[in-house]
């Protein structure tokens, strides 16, 4: 599998150097709020928005991981408080049966089965 997506990744590399050289000699006008940039090279305008799309999209992407991993780690932390719940009751001696059976027991020794 890590070989079909590197050898995916070496083609878009390939097709994205030929769509650079042969647009180098392609120069663009840019209004970008306000401010004129005159004769920018067109790749260097392809790869501020390639760089700017990638920024943005792992900004976004790690924030949702952080929010993810809280959410796991407090779905942790509760999971911890149920489990210590259920070890106690567990453990716990049933009242009404010892309650039950000690009467039953005080019953027997003073003759009254």
């Amino acid at each position: 599998m890590w070989v079909f997506r590197g050898l995916i990744f070496v083609v878009l590399l390939f097709v994205l150097v030929i769509f650079f050289v042969s647009n180098s000699g392609q120069a663009v006008d840019l209004n970008f709020f306000g401010h004129q940039f005159l004769q920018v090279s067109f790749y260097w305008v392809v790869a501020a928005c390639f760089i700017l799309g990638f920024a943005t999209s792992f900004v976004l992407a790690a924030l949702r991981e952080f929010r993810f991993q809280r959410t796991i780690s407090k779905l942790k932390k509760t999971l911890a408080l149920k489990d210590k719940e259920i070890h106690n009751l567990r453990t716990l001696p049933l009242s009404r049966e010892s309650a039950s059976d000690q009467t039953a027991l005080e019953r027997k020794a003073d003759g009254g089965d």
